[in-house]
């Protein structure tokens, strides 16, 4: 073990091309010996390893790696080496490091995949051992390994398939008509966020589907004025923002995070509000709709803290802070951006570039990529305990879209990447270690998958297409092909589970369980259909 990897700056530049390529024109062929030769030499490669005084250990709570970890364990007083025993599958790999906390890289592809329970044992300069062993267990997972089994239909079909589903589907119909939106669609409550995905696919079904444009711009245009009327007014302490939670006919009766959230807004949603909002502008040139998402942009640079930071969330009625924890603004950031590049908005950039400078101390520096969901509570949640893939990916969808893209922003979203694979990606099946095991009886869910957060560890489709999003980005920028690769198995599992009888593309994939369509997300759909038409440029285009 060399004290080298626990460099973080190493660690990302390892992978990187000679000389950036940008995008590519023709999509290169993809030799799997070749690749999967690559990805097991870059497991090696520890994920953001902390340095004790200088970089936080983001694992104290991780149960599975693909990348070789690291551990912040204890220095022993007058030790001069520290022997690491893993013990996996009946076996025990054994290496000596001058230290507590270097990677296992010499014997991670000797230990076999699954449950791994490491001790490290501190020795005197004979190697007889000093104090007490220390121990972690966890799970080595497994690599990637292609080719895997490709998408039925293309992209971009796949992608309209879901969109068309979506508006057929009875969440899809509960916007058909103007005003209030249908109470008999439970998840209508989200109002930030299913109000929006609504409004986004059916601006994207207007654009590409002619038969379906009088229609679907209607719905685009009822669920756009839902999130007007229900914004707060202009001079209100949160104005322009849409609520998070929409109180429909006895729900709150229903749901325990309506009940729990009465009076109180995630600060962040209103972005999703904004860009759909855009969208339909972007379709009918209606002053309105700009004007509206210009306005939610300058409460947030009204409420800016000086610190460059916002709230996770707030009391909806006088928009002072619920808790003390703050919010990653990589969706607020990405909003100032659109206005600027696509419509000439000028006048956020002193709030972007506080913003930016507090994401990097507080969030990309150690790693801080900590649960925000508006059904999990997060003031009792401590640093680390619930990490998510999703703030992590929005981070890195800011900095590879943002005008001026440096070394640092390249190095910081290759560790985003590999650390979204290697916590939350699965390539094969946790219980048949065989890839694709869509149709297996003894399977339990699609292959390759992404779960959401620690405390969701089931597969969602916005998860898998977040992550793939992530690798194809990288692609973009570097014409590395294993990130090709792995963004096309994963967009891949997106088509195989899409519903072949009516297209839709389910929030939580079982290959099990026949879905419900009454348990749409409709953001993590419209998220979906954005990474396939994203893939679809790639590989139809």
């Amino acid at each position: 073990m060399k004290k080298s990897l626990l460099l973080v700056a190493a660690a990302a530049l390892f992978f990187l091309v000679a000389g950036c390529k940008g995008n590519k024109t023709t999509v290169p062929e993809l030799n799997y010996d070749e690749l999967n030769a690559q990805a097991l030499e870059e497991y090696l490669q520890p994920v953001h390893p902390g340095i004790r005084g200088e970089v936080p250990f983001w694992n104290k709570f991780a149960t599975k790696y693909i990348y070789a970890p690291a551990f912040d364990f204890d220095d022993v007083e007058n030790a001069v080496s520290y022997a690491y025993t893993a013990e996996a599958g009946g076996q025990f790999f054994i290496c000596i490091a001058d230290t507590p906390r270097a990677a296992i890289s010499d014997i991670w592809t000797e230990i076999p995949v699954g449950p791994v329970t490491l001790t490290v044992q501190a020795q005197n300069g004979e190697g007889a051992p000093l104090g007490e062993p220390q121990t972690v267990s966890f799970e080595k997972d497994n690599p990637f390994c292609g080719p895997y089994d490709p998408a039925p239909i293309g992209y971009r079909e796949s992608a309209i398939r879901a969109a068309k589903a979506l508006h057929d589907s009875p969440l899809g119909r509960s916007w058909a008509n103007p005003g209030k939106p249908d109470t008999i669609y439970f998840y209508n409550c989200y109002a930030c966020k299913i109000w929006s995905g609504i409004a986004q696919t059916e601006c994207f079904l207007a654009r590409e589907v002619p038969e379906y444009h009088d229609e679907a711009l209607q719905r685009a245009i009822n669920a756009c004025d839902g999130l007007i009327s229900f914004a707060q007014p202009e001079g209100a302490p949160l104005a322009f923002f849409p609520p998070t939670y929409y109180y429909g006919d006895n729900w709150e009766e229903k749901s325990s995070v309506l009940r729990f959230n009465r009076g109180k807004t995630m600060f962040l949603e209103p972005t999703y509000a904004a860009n759909a909002l855009l969208d339909l502008y972007d379709l009918t040139q209606e002053q309105k709709y700009l004007d509206h998402a210009l306005g939610i942009a300058k409460t947030y640079q009204k409420l800016q803290a000086e610190d460059g930071s916002w709230p996770v969330k707030v009391n909806w009625e006088t928009a002072e802070p619920i808790n003390e924890a703050r919010c990653l603004p990589a969706d607020i950031l990405m909003l100032a951006n659109r206005l600027k590049v696509n419509y000439g908005v000028e006048g956020f950039e002193d709030m972007t570039a506080k913003g930016e400078k507090w994401m990097w101390d507080n969030t990309i520096s150690g790693f801080h990529f900590d649960g925000q969901f508006e059904d999990v509570p997060i003031e009792d949640k401590v640093p680390y305990q619930n990490l998510t893939h999703c703030t992590a990916g929005d981070c890195l969808e800011y900095l590879m879209t943002k005008p001026e893209f440096s070394d640092r922003d390249l190095a910081a979203c290759w560790e985003i990447a590999r650390w979204a694979e290697d916590q939350f990606t699965r390539w094969h099946s946790e219980i048949e270690y065989e890839a694709n095991a869509l149709s297996a009886v003894d399977s339990v869910f699609t292959s390759p998958y992404v779960f959401e957060q620690y405390h969701w560890r089931n597969p969602v489709d916005a998860s898998i297409a977040k992550v793939a999003i992530n690798f194809m980005r990288i692609y973009k920028k570097t014409g590395d092909k294993l990130c090709l690769a792995k963004a096309k198995a994963l967009v891949d599992t997106l088509v195989k589970i899409q519903d072949s009888e009516t297209g839709m593309m389910p929030t939580l994939p079982n290959s099990e369980t026949k879905f419900s369509q009454d348990d749409i997300w409709a953001n993590c759909v419209y998220y979906s259909i954005r990474t396939l038409m994203m893939m679809s440029e790639i590989y139809e285009n």
